[in-house]
């Protein structure tokens, strides 16, 4: 099912982008010659019928100028409109060509796809927000083992950068990777402490990374951890894990911090069994040279106000739309300053496996991933950068300002290599990706 979700969702937010730049430009009264969802080869094609009226008054079908076409690669889309190109096309009246319609409607074309992109992702957050219960203001603390950290605290800012929403948090704490850094809470009597954070590295068997214990573990309800999956003679998925080396375990933050305390030296597992009985086993951790990196554990846990209903799933989709708005600013920010290297950026293959992941959670976890690709994608159509809506845009902008259009042929080239440029990044992100899970 994986590879029809995958296809579905980037499907979707392509066809919502396209359609939003189609639609403006039909009503702006541009010529289209192609309406493409998917780039590469086309898998097929057709033209659909309109309606006109002839001189004597009599409606009559024809065949719409426009070839709506599907191609292979499910990895973007386009919307082909006279007047984009440098060498005019006399084929096709000068009052259908894009750059003979006004200032304001070519702008709007351009940004139709991002605004397209905006609405879904709020529209989809706030259907997420009227099937579950929304917790709001994720940033204060509900669960910890670090001392000084307590439940009720409210996390202000990561090494002196302001957290006001989970999006931005998470960024922030992703941003120092595995080394430590300070998270700022306000208490509930006001005043304001510095914590120091140890990242724990998590391997894809969801324990410390890069070490086989010869088990993995779930928590499939609160303060009871239970083996998963187990080579251990002795130790059956759903024994529930009492202790190791006499410390009981209730949290999975406790169990992860003991585990990387002791490394590689034996330890005693004490498990209860279905049955009801205890036993103990010698356990020693072997080293993991192919785990893949899953994160980092922080050693507390995150909760928000509670709310549900109509006006809270407004408010939630509002809210989470511009929390990812600012974590995508923020993101493209430590990218160019260099706090954040290109390996944090996922291409289709990464995409694809996330998707994976989202399948298992559920449909609203598909929704929940749809409206964020949604939100990405109409993002990064806005930056300013040519290749991208917002580099058209910008060039709109320009010539407002200057009171003259940017040469065509100097405009195109500009594209051309941004567009090169871009395709570069795209190779070498999938590369990343491949390499994350060979």
């Amino acid at each position: 099912m994986t590879i029809i979700y995958f296809i579905l969702i980037l499907g979707i937010v392509v066809l919502v982008h396209e359609t939003g730049h189609f639609i403006f430009a039909k009503r702006a009264g541009v010529y289209v010659y192609e309406f493409s969802i998917g780039m590469g080869p086309r898998l097929f094609k057709w033209k659909r019928k309109k309606k006109i009226k002839d001189k004597n008054g009599k409606i009559k079908y024809v065949e719409d100028e426009t070839e709506y076409s599907i191609r292979l690669l499910p990895i973007g889309g386009f919307v082909q409109m006279a007047g984009e190109e440098v060498e005019v096309d006399e084929n096709i009246p000068e009052d259908q060509r894009l750059q003979s319609k006004p200032w304001f409607s070519r702008f709007m074309v351009m940004v139709a796809g991002v605004m397209m992109n905006f609405i879904l992702a709020i529209v989809l957050l706030f259907i997420v927000g009227m099937t579950s219960t929304l917790s709001l203001n994720s940033v204060y603390v509900d669960g910890s083992i670090i001392a000084g950290l307590d439940d009720g605290d409210k996390i202000v800012s990561v090494d002196g950068n302001f957290v006001n929403n989970y999006d931005k948090l998470a960024l922030e704490m992703t941003v120092p990777g595995s080394k430590d850094f300070t998270i700022t809470v306000k208490k509930k009597d006001g005043t304001k402490e510095n914590i120091d954070i140890h990242p724990i590295a998590v391997g894809e068997k969801n324990l410390i990374h890069g070490k086989d214990y010869g088990f993995t573990i779930t928590e499939k309800e609160e303060g009871v951890i239970s083996i998963l999956e187990s080579s251990i003679d002795g130790l059956k998925e759903g024994d529930k894990i009492v202790s190791i080396n006499d410390l009981e375990i209730h949290d999975y933050l406790v169990l992860l911090k003991e585990l990387e305390k002791i490394g590689e030296d034996e330890f005693l597992l004490k498990v209860e069994n279905s049955e009801g009985d205890i036993e103990d086993l010698s356990i020693t951790a072997k080293e993991l040279e192919d785990d893949t990196l899953r994160g980092y554990t922080y050693g507390f846990y995150i909760t928000g106000e509670e709310a549900s209903g109509f006006f809270a799933s407004i408010r939630y989709a509002f809210g989470k739309f511009f929390s990812m708005i600012e974590q995508m600013f923020f993101t493209v920010l430590y990218l160019f300053t260099g706090k954040l290297g290109l390996d944090m950026l996922s291409g289709p293959v990464g995409i694809y496996n996330v998707v994976g992941e989202a399948g298992k959670a559920g449909i609203m976890s598909l929704v929940s991933l749809l409206a964020m690709l949604s939100v990405n994608v109409g993002f990064i159509n806005i930056l300013p950068l040519p290749a991208f809506d917002g580099g058209h845009a910008l060039f709109l902008i320009i010539e407002k300002i200057k009171g003259s259009p940017v040469s065509p042929k100097v405009e195109n080239i500009i594209h051309n290599i941004g567009f090169i440029l871009l395709m570069i990044l795209m190779v070498y992100i999938t590369f990343n990706d491949i390499l994350r899970i060979i």
